[in-house]
């Protein structure tokens, strides 16, 4: 339980009582981990230094760490009552974050990555839009990396306030759709009401709950300062060249391309949103593609594209095209997987 002191009704502060009485904290902070100690000191740094009166609570879910990422952790976490460190067996980042899901009791939800880092500046104006109680806060973030300089991952204006499908549509139009989960708050309530969780098992398992958080949502709330640091990570799972791994990100496109269809397939829309994900259908398709470029046994690449031929991927994509790049990006997909054309012969837009 918090302290008393925490609990004043301000900005920065919004305590919510449940049905039985209990105050919740106003946001909850979730951090799968796996062998993250080189970064997390700076992560627990940030955290920490969030404004002293924030109605907080911080589950870090250590996912079978070899390293010192739980010993790290709970050395700074005995000194801070709303902090908790949850051990499992290595299960993925997936169910690392649905434990931390189910255990967490804040108004609001963040998963934020362990290599990276918050911005404690930012944090009074996500809450001051937290007291309105929007279904998703999203926020600017910035990339950061070794020797570059720090780059915004939005480029352009957003409205401070729009219905979840008018957000979609336009991050869409923009080229700005990112599916980064930790640029957003998400009320927990709306992610337990929609039964929203991550699909264990496969990489990439935030697309889908970025994609469907955001449409359900009545109203997303934008705050224009940048609340987050993203670190541009080369050790990560996506960046990685590893030939297993990038087999691992292929065969998660397959399930994100049936989880998007899904989602599009039952969730109300207006048609021209409708056919903004169908060409986020194709896009996705796209990344087996490019992602297949990296393998370098050429063996492995041609299995790659025999299920892609197995299965009709780009044959299935047809029902998905709506204008002449589309159709393009799909007609290059079927004839790489007929191998008429080798993967890798041209690049292809997202």
């Amino acid at each position: 339980m918090l302290p008393d002191a925490a609990l004043a009704p301000n900005p920065l502060n919004f305590p919510h009582p449940s049905s039985a009485g209990v105050i919740r904290p106003l946001l909850s902070i979730v951090t799968p981990a796996f062998n993250a100690g080189e970064f997390l000191p700076a992560l627990i740094e940030s955290v920490a230094a969030l404004p002293p009166s924030a109605s907080i609570e911080w589950v870090l879910v250590d996912d079978g760490s070899t390293d010192d990422t739980a010993r790290l952790f709970a050395g700074v976490a005995s000194s801070h009552a709303n902090w908790r460190l949850l051990q499992q067996s290595n299960q993925g980042v997936a169910a690392a974050r649905n434990r931390g899901l189910d255990e967490v009791a804040g108004e609001y939800i963040w998963f934020v990555d362990a290599d990276d880092m918050v911005l404690p500046s930012s944090y009074a104006a996500l809450a001051e839009a937290a007291m309105t109680q929007p279904d998703v806060i999203a926020f600017q973030a910035v990339r950061f990396a070794t020797g570059e300089a720090d780059r915004n991952v939005y480029k352009h204006a957003k409205p401070s306030t729009a219905t979840g499908e008018d957000w979609v549509a336009l991050l869409l139009r923009q080229k700005e759709w990112r599916h980064f989960l930790w640029q957003h708050w998400y009320r927990r309530q709306h992610l337990l009401d929609a039964n929203i969780r991550f699909k264990e098992g496969i990489i990439h398992e935030d697309i889908a709950v970025v994609t469907e958080a955001a449409l359900r949502a009545k109203r997303v709330a934008y705050v224009a300062q940048a609340a987050y640091r993203y670190r541009a990570n080369p050790q990560s799972l996506t960046s990685s060249r590893n030939e297993t791994r990038l087999l691992a990100r292929i065969d998660s496109y397959f399930a994100v391309i049936e989880q998007l269809r899904d989602i599009n397939r039952r969730t109300a829309m207006r048609t021209a949103t409708h056919r903004l994900l169908q060409g986020e259908v194709i896009g996705q398709a796209l990344q087996i593609f490019e992602v297949a470029k990296q393998l370098e046994n050429i063996d492995v690449r041609r299995d790659v594209v025999d299920k892609c031929r197995r299965s009709r991927l780009a044959e299935g994509l047809f029902a998905d095209i709506s204008g002449f790049k589309r159709l393009r990006q799909v007609l290059s997909m079927w004839m790489k997987q007929m191998g008429y054309l080798p993967i890798g012969h041209a690049k292809e837009a997202r």
